[in-house]
């Protein structure tokens, strides 16, 4: 009994461990494809150089809406030179969320009664 357990701790101490260079050598790319992973490697180092992606997509949602907003107050402006008044076609957002918040306050759940609708025509599961 006690000769076995000296034989597998044996064994188990002969083997490789992770660290082990005679690991790693195995594991190791060769020749030409090694060139290649490097090279596919800069390649991807080069496109993340600029930063974070959602700081730069932020930053051109950004100039999108400013620009949005430069061509409203044209708009405005042009029509105030012409004398005509323009109106707005409905509430806005923030009315919006008003009005669902105070539906859900005065009925006391978590989701306004068009949201429980258009759950249950989609067919999701409603709780």
């Amino acid at each position: 009994l006690s000769l076995r357990r000296c034989a597998r701790t044996v064994r188990v101490a002969l083997a490789d461990p992770p660290w082990s260079p005679r690991k790693s050598r195995r594991a190791m790319t060769r020749g030409n494809q090694r060139d290649k992973d490097r090279l596919a490697n800069l390649k991807k180092a080069e496109g993340m150089a600029g930063g974070n992606s959602t700081i730069k997509q932020a930053e051109g949602t950004a100039e999108i809406m400013r620009q949005k907003q430069l061509a409203a107050e044209e708009k405005r402006k042009e029509a105030a030179d012409q004398g005509i008044v323009l109106e707005r076609k409905g509430p806005t957002q923030a009315e919006k969320k008003a009005v669902a918040a105070m539906e859900m306050a005065m009925t006391g759940r978590q989701a306004t009664a068009k949201a429980v609708a258009g759950k249950r025509a989609s067919g999701q599961k409603t709780v």
